[in-house]
């Protein structure tokens, strides 16, 4: 609501308070005459009430006299333009008063009983409205000139005040359902974005760890070097040098570590510790539509439904070698192709089948695809991608003790396969 506040600000007039009356004269012409005269049963009070149940700030009598004021005056002079013979002004506005006092009274009802307030209780707030719009209909049903209140006309009160009623729930029901559709989708699209960016995050956790290797051995080798020269081989400045020099490759590797403990806990997550298997495996086939999208791609994936359901604990591997893979076969698609996820649980093993359509890769490329920096795609421009995405792969499966291994299926059109295994460190069904 917040570009409609902004076009509040903007206008001399209050222009809620405008779309309340033009809505609620323009849907009270939808209805039926019950008694064959100018009393009507219209949906116009269900635009009002809800108007005033979703902005609070209109309920006020001001408002419910300005209402049922322009309703009068609008009916009177249409009436009085349309009719093919002159109808005195005296005679319309007889007519057509009472309506004045039918939204006099269901204002104040509902200002007497806070509905308004009351939006923890849709069933509630319907009944409320249902006695209001009865009561309202009763007193300008009484104080219609032409009409003489009866049992008969009662129960036709009651009756469309029940109708109307269940309009208003109706219409609440639906805006709430499609409220909590709204939030369910953030909460997905947020959950989506958190399980990838923890991916990522742990893809590049192999990385620091292989820094860290590196940096004990240069620690130790420098060191090493500190202790094999002799006195009379080097000046015992160097010496030092060279003993300042192992420390401070030591510190770094302090830090280092430091910052792969800040890494590893935002990996891991506290609201959860296991994911469905088949939704983990929707939510990067969903993001990956939409990265092929982006491009300007056409995919057709091919996945088959399960009816089985594993949870399983290290659901951050899976998740870093699906996306990889899956977003170098979308950069090795043209305008359009296919993408293929299979995959099954056997003996806690995950078996997976991630094919493609796009440009095949050569059996000379097949051995060097996983080293890091080897790349075989460039942009416009001619500049190479970083071609780590693969070996991110390659790492991740190493650490989790899994494989990964490449065919090409050749027919009508050449499919890519990458076959993985890997191990779950917890799965039930």
């Amino acid at each position: 609501m917040d570009w409609l506040t902004g076009l509040q600000k903007k206008m001399p007039f209050d222009t809620l308070r405008v779309a309340l009356i033009a809505g609620t004269y323009i849907l009270g012409e939808i209805g039926f005459f019950p008694f064959g005269s100018s009393f009507r049963l219209g949906l116009g009070s269900v635009f009002y009430v809800l108007c005033l149940y979703s902005f609070p700030r209109l309920a006020t009598l001001a408002n419910g006299c300005l209402t049922g004021f322009v309703v009068v005056l609008v009916r009177v002079i249409v009436d009085r333009l349309i009719s093919p013979h002159p109808i005195p002004w005296q005679n319309l506005l007889l007519d057509y008063a009472p309506a004045l006092l039918y939204y006099l009274a269901l204002t104040a009802g509902i200002l007497l009983s806070k509905v308004k307030y009351q939006k923890n209780n849709t069933i509630r707030t319907s009944l409320y409205y249902m006695v209001f719009d009865f009561i309202a209909n009763l007193l300008e049903l009484t104080f219609m000139a032409n009409i003489h209140t009866t049992w008969h006309s009662v129960y036709v009160l009651l009756l469309g005040a029940g109708v109307k009623g269940l309009f208003f729930l109706a219409f609440i029901a639906t805006t709430e359902l499609f409220r909590q559709r709204i939030l369910r989708e953030k909460e997905r699209e947020k959950f989506q974005g958190q399980l990838l960016m923890g991916a990522t995050l742990y893809s590049e956790g192999f990385f620091l760890k292989k820094i860290m290797k590196e940096i004990e051995e240069a620690t130790e080798k420098s060191f090493h070097l500190y202790q094999d020269f002799l006195p009379e081989t080097v000046g015992s400045g160097q010496k030092n040098e060279l003993l300042k020099l192992a420390e401070k490759i030591h510190e770094i590797k302090k830090d280092t570590q430091r910052v792969f403990s800040s890494l590893a806990a935002l990996i891991e997550p506290n609201d959860y510790t296991k994911i469905d298997l088949e939704e983990a495996m929707a939510l990067v086939i969903e993001s990956q539509q939409r990265y092929a999208l982006a491009h300007h791609k056409e995919v057709q994936w091919l996945y088959p439904s399960s009816s089985s359901h594993y949870f399983v604990e290290n659901f951050l591997p899976i998740l870093v070698v699906v996306n990889n893979i899956l977003a170098n076969a979308i950069d090795a698609i043209g305008l359009e192709g296919k993408i293929a996820v299979i995959w099954h649980v056997r003996s806690q093993t995950l078996y997976l089948h991630l094919g493609n359509t796009g440009s095949p890769i050569s059996p000379d490329d097949r051995n060097l695809i996983f080293l890091p920096g080897f790349t075989t795609k460039y942009s416009d421009t001619g500049t190479a991608s970083t071609g780590i995405g693969l070996t991110h792969v390659h790492h991740v499966l190493t650490e989790a003790m899994g494989n990964v291994h490449i065919s090409q299926t050749r027919g009508r059109v050449i499919w890519t396969w990458f076959h993985v295994q890997l191990p779950l460190r917890y799965a039930h069904k």
